[in-house]
């Protein structure tokens, strides 16, 4: 009875504290003014704790008319073309070359839906997924 009752009370403290797992990302500035993010911030230094979400949603496109002109659009310089940052490059190159590597790997692949339950993913759907991290693989890893 007392084993029954201590696999019990572990099985109840895991679910509770399954919540508190998930990683937090702290962001702070170091004495040369340049901000830092990591998942423990140094002591005695103000952090912020970020919110941190695990599904990528890329930024939003940005409209382009047909109105313009080619020197408006010389003008315009690179960085005002890219979104991203190049920490932000980095992170969606190793986000998808991880997600292709697990893409091939085989075998069939549970894919959470939006009501938080999982399904099997079908080789269409897999074979659309592979695409879409090649094509993230072109544009983030140079």
């Amino acid at each position: 009875m007392t084993r029954h009752f201590l696999a019990s009370l572990t099985a109840i403290l895991l679910l509770l504290t399954c919540g508190y797992a998930s990683a937090a990302i702290y962001k702070w500035r170091n004495e040369e003014g340049q901000i830092n993010y990591g998942s423990m911030p140094p002591q005695g230094v103000a952090a912020e704790k970020m919110g941190v979400s695990t599904k990528f949603t890329p930024p939003p496109a940005k409209n382009i008319s047909n109105s313009t002109t080619k020197t408006d659009q010389t003008t315009t310089s690179k960085k005002d073309k890219d979104p991203y940052t190049q920490a932000q490059h980095d992170s969606l190159c190793e986000t998808s070359k991880k997600d292709l590597a697990s893409l091939n790997q085989g075998g069939r692949l549970r894919v959470k839906q939006d009501d938080g339950s999982s399904a099997v993913m079908t080789d269409t759907d897999k074979e659309k997924r592979i695409k879409t991290m090649q094509d993230m693989m072109k544009k983030h890893c140079k």
